[in-house]
């Protein structure tokens, strides 16, 4: 009886340690440069510019008036979601981060 929950706890451990080191392969350290790079591919980056058709683009007088109008409406960035961010941010310089914890900040 006692071998058989010593063989359990073992086999728990090592179950344990296989998934730590399945989650450790898939995170990147990334910082400043690499870590915008990671984000644009992650979020989409220029996909969206070429998706638009030519006629769809704005004159730069209704693109800037919509900006102002833009930017006078709208609500301050949420505090708690920007220092959330930056958390994100800091965690993936200092311990690294996946796909998954970039395509929160999109």
């Amino acid at each position: 009886m006692r071998s058989r929950v010593l063989l359990i706890l073992l086999l728990c451990l090592l179950c344990a340690a296989h998934a730590q080191t399945q989650d450790n392969t898939n995170t990147l350290r990334l910082c400043g440069r690499a870590f915008l790079r990671a984000l644009v591919y992650t979020c989409g980056g220029s996909r969206w510019r070429r998706l638009m058709e030519p006629e769809e683009t704005l004159s730069a007088e209704v693109l800037s008036a919509s900006i102002y109008q833009k930017r006078t409406a709208a609500p301050v960035m949420d505090h708690q979601r920007r220092d959330q961010n930056q958390a994100l941010k800091t965690m993936c310089c200092q311990y690294g981060c996946q796909r998954s914890d970039l395509s929160r900040l999109c």
